[in-house]
């Protein structure tokens, strides 16, 4: 379905895709016109459908390369040596992400939509990429902290996934105040976000160090 798209020029296939971005970023996935799309794109709207066979299956391309680009994107911003301390190193991968939000507005837009609006047609496949999302993320954490902190019997995986759990009950928590915010208005809340998750991180560490 998608190899058609990946055999057109890559110059193409960026200009194309950042077009789709741009729609679904503004519109979000319901609202998003394919006919807008092949009007900026200038490409017949069969030629947009050869490509992609269906405007589910071009978003959810549309959302695997923006995944890839991000992954990308945050490992070259945190090139910099990071913290050894587990809650620093998490602390300091937000930071990352907020560097990101800066420098790809387009990407932050689209992910912002993509996670406070997913229509029920999208919701396994979702699923599925944000789980292995979080996966990617909390093997990052793994490699990358001091365990001899942590209590003798503690289980450093269950460690993080505890505290990831916490923080996707934080998202969960302020997501009903976030869908009625633009991105630039969500942006706001991230410092009494970040205050939050540190006041957190310091009970949780009575339980697992040391």
């Amino acid at each position: 379905m998608m190899i058609h798209f990946t055999q057109i020029p890559k110059s193409e296939q960026k200009r194309i895709l950042e077009i789709i971005l741009n729609e679904f970023a503004e519109n979000g996935y319901q609202k998003a016109s394919t006919n807008a799309i092949v009007q900026k794109a200038g490409i017949p709207k069969g030629t947009l459908f050869y490509f992609f066979g269906s405007k589910k299956a071009m978003y959810l391309y549309a959302l695997d390369e923006a995944v890839r680009e991000f992954i990308e994107i945050n490992e070259k911003l945190a090139k910099d040596d990071p913290p050894l301390d587990l809650f620093e190193v998490l602390m300091y991968r937000m930071k990352v992400k907020l560097r990101f939000v800066q420098q790809e507005p387009l990407l932050y837009r689209f992910f912002f939509k993509a996670f406070l609006e997913i229509p029920d047609e999208l919701k396994d496949e979702m699923a599925i990429r944000f789980k292995a999302y979080s996966i990617a993320s909390q093997g990052q954490a793994m490699g990358k902290f001091d365990q001899t902190k942590l209590k003798n019997g503690v289980d450093a995986d269950s460690a993080i996934k505890l505290i990831h759990l916490m923080l996707e009950g934080l998202f969960s928590r302020y997501t009903p105040q976030l869908r009625q915010m633009s991105p630039e208005e969500a942006l706001r809340l991230v410092e009494n976000i970040e205050s939050e998750c540190r006041g957190y991180f310091e009970l949780i560490k009575y339980g697992i160090y040391r």
